[in-house]
């Protein structure tokens, strides 16, 4: 089987080329997504992989499926980036690899929220300028005196809650599936009363029509005053003006973002930072706002698993197989 692998980075290709020499297929890697632009370099392809978060539009699934590829691939859990109605009506399956690490991301998240309540950002500013007082910080909370709310208790949710839970932290989880087997570590609630009572609430859900928008101001006047955000799902979750707002206003002691809407116009690249958009210029600025580019999934375990789990979903597709991975209607 010939695989066209899109939008390959350098960190997976030791793994491409492991799992090609495994199972005898052959892999070829380009460092394009997959567009209008690009499709047709799979012809001649019996499967094609991606990992990106740009749109895969409805022209695509069309040239593939006139390409004889019936299936996209994809490596990494969100997959917010395909239009389903346009695949499924051309015939071609999808799959994600939605369980390749979820403790990358957990253990990341758990990082980022030590790195808030230590004041972490504050001390090395100070220090780069050569304060050293405690003050230049100030007094930090314990990770075991706090409620922490996990919006979306899927893999990854399931795996930070495990984690703060160890650490003596009380996890409230908001999801509409209910997961017996979390219930020694997470009580489940309705969202009101999650953002009455959290002193920490963390999204790790899908981008939807349900999630879209979800923390607008609406949102940020129900949570109690001195609350911490952190986002390490999707970018369009989360209002970045009502963020904006609550920081100023204190409404939010702190935030940890590795995403945001408009991601794609300054992540993965490199510039000045008066060169980044206008409202992560003023996001950065704030003592209280980290933000990472996008990089929580980031360990070799979660790269290896990606690129093996996706390249193998794509074989059993193409041989007419069913994985758990696919994505369904």
């Amino acid at each position: 089987m010939k695989i066209l692998m899109y939008n390959a980075v350098a960190d997976e290709l030791p793994y491409v080329k492991q799992w090609s020499e495994k199972t005898g297929h052959e892999v070829v890697t380009i460092d394009q997504p997959l567009n209008e632009e690009t499709v047709d370099r799979a012809s001649g392809f019996d499967a094609v992989s991606t990992q990106q978060t740009t749109s895969v539009n409805p022209p695509v699934y069309e040239r593939l499926s006139q390409l004889n590829i019936k299936q996209i691939a994809l490596r990494q859990v969100g997959y917010d980036v395909f239009d389903l109605p346009a695949a499924f009506a051309n015939h071609v399956r999808l799959s994600n690899v939605a369980a390749y690490s979820p403790r990358a991301i957990a253990e990341y998240t758990l990082t980022q929220l030590f790195n808030l309540i230590r004041h972490n950002k504050k001390f090395d500013r100070a220090m780069a300028q050569g304060d050293y007082t405690w003050a230049a910080g100030g007094q930090a909370r314990e990770i075991h005196d706090l409620t922490v709310a996990i919006i979306g208790v899927g893999r990854i949710g399931t795996a930070l809650a495990e984690m703060l839970h160890a650490l003596g932290a009380q996890v409230l989880g908001v999801d509409p599936v209910y997961r017996a087997q979390n219930e020694p570590f997470v009580t489940y609630t309705t969202l009101d009363e999650a953002l009455r009572r959290a002193d920490v609430i963390s999204f790790h859900t899908p981008l939807n029509d349900e999630t879209r928008g979800l923390a607008d101001r609406a949102f940020f006047e129900k949570v109690q005053p001195g609350t911490i955000m952190l986002n390490f799902a999707r970018g369009e979750i989360v209002d970045m003006s009502a963020l904006e707002l609550a920081l100023a206003s204190g409404q939010l002691a702190g935030a940890a973002f590795d995403v945001a809407p408009n991601e794609n116009d300054f992540m993965d690249q490199k510039q000045t930072v008066d060169e980044l958009p206008e409202n992560i210029q003023r996001l950065v600025a704030y003592d209280n706002f980290l933000l990472s580019p996008h990089i929580a999934f980031y360990t070799n375990t979660a790269i290896k698993n990606m690129v093996e789990m996706a390249l193998n979903d794509a074989v059993i597709i193409v041989n007419g197989g069913f994985t758990e991975n696919e994505i369904l209607r």
